[in-house]
């Protein structure tokens, strides 16, 4: 007869995940804000505008990474034979980022049997570990043992995560630090398939937008930044009359003026 694996399925914390606020996971502006600027030049539009009136769709953006980022860990921790599947359930936003950051809620297919042969291999590291992350101190207080017993006896010789699910996250944890994998070994691939501009809602509104000035009609019309402007400075200063101009830059200051004597 065949031995089969044992497997069970918790709820845990996504391991690794360190969140989005202030972290390479948080949602970048700079690219989209380059983006904005190059396309309103290509339209004859040079005028400032308010990145605050960009609408971004943080849930979506939010949902993707840490679905991509589950999907990654997964895959390599399935090849060590340690867990077989990562299903996202909720992220979780603290009320302030004082003390903590975001935290993701998963469910975790693990291999029961690997995980407590690898805790008992390496009993020495992961007594360890536990000091070091859980022991309370000026500016942190440990809501979970440092005790190598009281983790054994909280999880039946660390084959069952049912009482207290933040166990098999933190084991995990210890796991992947032990194999030398980190949280940024995923960013490639976390980010392959993620582009801002897709999470900003509104962006070519804010492409679109003018300051309604003779200079920014005349340029998205076609007419040269620095001709635009002479003729602008010309408008203010009642000289229009004393310049020779094309049909096509008349009918643009006409499209002005109507728009001026509508506003």
């Amino acid at each position: 007869m065949e031995n089969s694996t044992v497997t069970k399925t918790n709820e845990t914390f996504l391991p690794l995940f360190s969140g989005f606020y202030g972290t390479n996971w948080e949602f970048r502006f700079d690219n989209i804000e380059e983006n904005i600027r190059e396309s309103r030049h290509e339209k004859g539009l040079y005028s400032d505008f308010n990145m605050d009136d960009l609408k971004i769709d943080y849930e979506n953006y939010e949902s993707d990474i840490v679905k991509n980022f589950a999907e990654a860990l997964q895959d390599i921790l399935c090849q060590h034979n340690f867990v077989y599947k990562i299903e996202v359930q909720k992220i979780v936003h603290p009320k302030t980022y004082n003390f903590s950051n975001d935290s993701v809620n998963v469910s975790i297919e693990y291999n029961a049997e690997a995980l407590k042969d690898f805790i008992y291999s390496r009993h020495e590291n992961f007594c360890a570990y536990l000091k070091a992350r859980y022991t309370s101190r000026d500016g942190f207080f440990s809501h979970h043992s440092n005790d190598f017993e009281s983790w054994e006896t909280e999880t039946n010789h660390f084959s069952d995560f049912s009482k207290n699910g933040h166990y098999l996250g933190a084991i995990l944890e210890f796991v992947c630090h032990e194999l030398e994998i980190e949280e940024l070994d995923f960013y490639e691939s976390v980010m392959e398939n993620i582009y801002f501009d897709n999470y900003a809602e509104n962006m070519d509104e804010i492409i679109l937008q003018s300051d309604n000035s003779l200079f920014e009609f005349l340029t998205k019309n076609g007419i040269a930044q620095d001709f635009a402007d002479y003729i602008e400075s010309s408008f203010n200063n009642g000289l229009l009359a004393s310049l020779s101009l094309s049909e096509k830059v008349l009918s643009v200051i006409r499209e002005f003026e109507a728009f001026q004597a509508e506003a």
